[in-house]
């Protein structure tokens, strides 16, 4: 039936999904084709323009730089035959004896035409290396600038009086009498550059102006009428885009400059030969990309036809879901990929009868047995049960269960099953719960509660499962027999008769080793009182032994009050009171006890965003104090201790390091034992109980966290860590701060504020108090003015300055106040000031009660 149900589903056809077809995204990829060949045509064109332009423009500016080169050799090479020319007393003599001139004209450098003349002061000419032309006294260049001037002159474009060119005027003085000037002809010049740099690919356009670009020196195109002329700075060379020249024809320029005269050196790129090139290869890569284009549309067109016919008559077959048809539908036109498809589409199809037909077959099995398993479950007479693994609620029950534990099944699925365990019996299990379960496991004997309140012995035998997507565990609960439990009571009494044997055996070593440790301090005692009754001594010798005697008696008194407090700790006797606390105050606290100021200081390191930890705030400062105290004591070189703490996972924690002594590695295992020291040499003069670090690893452990140790060897320091928890959020919060260090009042105090509905929280020192008011603001204050770190006068102060006048504020202290310090109290807001004693809490926590009921009444 579920084939041919799903046969049915496929004739239907494929349900309606928003969707292009394949000739819908072939027109899209021709469209997007001919796009990009479109942009590619115009891409290849500005490039090709653009390469145009810029090698017109590099071609210009490398002439331009050639030109302005050739012209600077021309003058340089003058300026060297004219100078000394010019000094030389023999050209002076001309002035007397024209006869003597000798002078001639030969070509330098581009200047290929032009004449040297010697030139009197009043422009007659001396001497001149023009043919046929002698010494007259009609003054030819009577009145030039250029004469007068006392240094090397350049002047152009002038026109020449003895031959009417355009001529440059290059003039040297003669001291005194005149000066050697050379007329070079202008007109032949620009022809001349053209001719030797120009290029016939771009016909470039030499032309030369005045340092300010007004006035045209030399041009080599049409330079009869262009020499001379003013041109207003026509010419530029700030745009890559071309610019008419004096004639109007687009030209792309290129410039340089030389000295001396400062001209301004331009050659000109004809902008249509440049753009002619361009067009040429830009056409050739249009028809490039017009021929690639066509072929690409041929072949998608082919391969369009040879894929879109198949795909759709594949289709078809699909549709009709007949095994064998796809292959030949498809035929050996199509591409080899949807003749591979139809293969597998046959085969598929041919998997899929199969698997459905197995598949219907393993349903009807699993029905039957999904069947035998409820009868077998309901029916069974033992109780059993599935709970959820992570929730630890019920998942399911048998009537069996109900029946033996008088629940109703709604009730059973309303529950835990830590709900039919007895209170005390829950933390164990939890801790079973947390290790890796086994896939099956039989344990026992376990207690489970019943309706009534009785309990019941049994023994549970549980396997892994799963249950409506739940991770579960299947449990079958068996009552203990009369056997079973006479067999268990059995054990039980061997159990405690070796704990006993174990118990009796520690007691032993306790005495052994509390008498061994007690004898030397004794044996002191006793031995130096001996001396002083039996023997004449010397005050001096007398002073000596009461010290050694006060020495040792302090040393058995510490050894007592360590071993006293670690009996109670193990045993249980002493009460931790936990509450948020800040952890660096502590530390700073703790180094401000141990610290030598004279020695090398105590760094500390702990992040100033310190979240707040929950601990017992004496039992930890002594830890970290003994800490601290034997990384002093084992580091007698001295040497850096360092004391931090950090966040790790959902713990802080602390750490002491220290370079001194070091611990050997044999030994790291065993320093948390009672009376363990390290035995050797190097320390053998440093006093200690062997309790210290015993008593911190309980206190440690008291608070959930662990203790450890780490030291590369002696002589190379050691690291002692330890953990604790951090304070959770909702343990945070109160309407009532109470600002105290003894434990023991804080705890009456809040059992005070508890009876009158007042909800409250305990900070031990002023450091946290300030932390849990960022927190959460409280709405009244208790506070004791002798404080550990801060005292209270300082914490009101600053709770006054970041929160305000309106907060009660209550101070319950010991502190003797003369009545100065009374009226700065009740000036800074304090509601009342208790002396600390019996009955004192009732008194404080009624006078915060009628506080906070009065501002509710105003804020109402």
């Amino acid at each position: 039936m579920v084939v041919q149900q799903r046969e049915r589903e496929l004739r239907r056809g494929p349900p309606r999904r928003p969707g292009w077809s394949l000739r819908n995204y072939m027109a899209l990829f021709m469209g997007v084709l001919l796009t990009v060949a479109v942009v590619a045509g115009f891409a290849v064109r500005w490039m090709a323009e653009g390469d145009a332009r810029q090698s017109a423009s590099a071609d210009a500016g490398y002439a331009a730089q050639r030109a302005a080169n050739q012209l600077k050799a021309g003058f340089d090479a003058i300026s060297a035959l004219s100078t000394p020319l010019a000094a030389d007393p023999g050209v002076a003599q001309l002035f007397v004896d024209p006869s003597k001139c000798g002078i001639g004209y030969a070509p330098v450098a581009p200047f290929g035409t032009g004449h040297i003349d010697i030139v009197g002061l009043d422009g007659t000419v001396v001497c001149s290396s023009r043919k046929g032309v002698s010494s007259g006294t009609f003054p030819l260049y009577q009145g030039q600038s250029w004469l007068q001037a006392p240094q090397p002159t350049v002047v152009a474009p002038v026109v020449d009086p003895a031959s009417g060119n355009q001529v440059v005027v290059i003039s040297y003085p003669i001291s005194g009498q005149g000066a050697l000037v050379w007329f070079l002809d202008l007109a032949p010049l620009g022809p001349k550059l053209a001719a030797e740099l120009g290029s016939g690919v771009h016909q470039l356009e030499f032309l030369v102006t005045s340092s300010d670009g007004e006035t045209v020196i030399l041009r080599s195109i049409d330079p009869a009428r262009s020499v001379g002329r003013n041109i207003n700075g026509q010419i530029s060379t700030s745009s890559s885009a071309g610019q008419p020249d004096l004639n109007g024809t687009q030209r792309i320029y290129g410039r340089s400059t030389f000295d001396p005269g400062g001209w301004r050196v331009y050659v000109g790129a004809d902008e249509a030969a440049a753009l002619s090139a361009a067009d040429q290869l830009s056409n050739r890569g249009l028809g490039i990309i017009a021929g690639g284009v066509a072929i690409m549309l041929m072949v998608t067109s082919v391969v369009y036809r040879r894929i879109s016919e198949p795909v759709r008559r594949l289709s078809l077959v699909i549709r009709g879901a007949t095994a064998g048809d796809a292959v030949k539908a498809v035929g050996s036109t199509g591409a080899a990929e949807v003749t591979n498809l139809a293969w597998d589409f046959d085969r598929l199809m041919t998997t899929v009868k199969n698997e459905l037909a197995d598949r219907l077959t393993r349903e009807q099995k699993a029905l039957i047995s999904e069947r035998n398993y409820r009868l077998l479950f309901e029916g069974h007479p033992q109780p059993m049960w599935l709970y959820d693994v992570k929730t630890l609620c019920f998942l399911k029950v048998n009537d069996a269960a109900i029946q033996r534990y008088g629940y109703s099944r709604e009730e059973f699925l309303a529950m835990k099953i830590t709900d039919i365990r007895p209170p005390q019996d829950v933390p164990k299990f939890l801790e079973l719960m947390s290790a890796p379960q086994p896939h099956f496991d039989r344990t026992g004997p376990w207690r489970l509660l019943l309706k009534d309140g009785s309990t019941n012995q049994v023994l549970m035998t549980s396997h892994t499962t799963t249950f409506d997507d739940h991770e579960a565990r299947f449990v079958l609960a068996e009552d203990l027999t009369e056997s079973q439990q006479l067999e268990l009571e059995l054990h039980q009494s061997q159990a405690r008769a070796e704990a006993n044997a174990e118990l009796s055996k520690a007691k032993d070593e306790m005495v052994s080793m509390v008498s061994h440790e007690m004898r030397t301090p004794l044996a002191s005692i006793v031995g130096f009182a001996e001396l002083l009754v039996t023997r004449k001594v010397t005050p001096e010798q007398r002073n000596d032994y009461l010290g050694i005697m006060l020495q040792e008696g302090r040393r058995l008194t510490a050894l007592i009050n360590d071993f006293l407090d670690l009996r109670r700790i193990e045993g249980g006797h002493i009460t931790m009171r936990f509450a948020p606390a800040d952890i660096k105050a502590l530390i700073k606290r703790s180094v401000a006890l141990i610290a030598d100021p004279t020695g090398t200081p105590i760094q500390v390191r702990v992040p100033e965003d310190m979240p707040l930890v929950r601990i017992d705030g004496d039992s930890i400062f002594r830890v970290v104090a003994n800490l601290l105290s034997n990384a002093h004591k084992y580091s007698p070189n001295g040497g850096a201790i360092v004391v931090g703490a950090g966040v790790v996972a959902d713990m802080v924690e602390v750490y002491v390091q220290d370079e001194g002594l070091g611990i050997p590695p044999d030994a790291l295992s065993h320093v948390f034992r009672r009376f363990f020291r390290v035995d050797n040499p190097d320390r053998s003069g440093i006093k200690g109980t062997g309790l210290g670090l015993s008593i911190c690893k309980n206190i440690v452990e008291a608070h959930g966290g662990t203790i450890s140790v780490r030291s590369d060897g002696l002589g190379k320091g050691s690291l002692f860590a330890f953990t604790i928890p951090l304070a959770r959020d909702v343990s945070q919060m109160g309407e009532v701060l109470v600002v105290e260090d003894d434990s023991g009042f804080a705890h009456l105090l809040q059992a005070e504020l508890t009876g009158l509905g007042v909800s409250s929280i305990w900070a031990a020192d002023a450091e946290t108090a300030e932390r849990l008011m960022i927190k959460k603001k409280a709405r009244a204050v208790v506070l004791d003015l002798l404080l550990p770190g801060l005292q209270g006068e300082a914490f009101l102060h600053r709770l006054r300055s970041k929160h305000g006048a309106g907060i009660p504020v209550v101070v319950v202290t010991l502190k003797d106040l003369d009545p100065a310090a009374t009226l700065l109290l009740h000036k800074a807001g304090v509601t009342a000031i208790l002396r600390k004693g019996p009955g004192m809490a009732e008194t404080a926590a009624n006078m915060i009660a009628k506080s906070l009921t009065a501002e509710q009444v105003v804020i109402g």
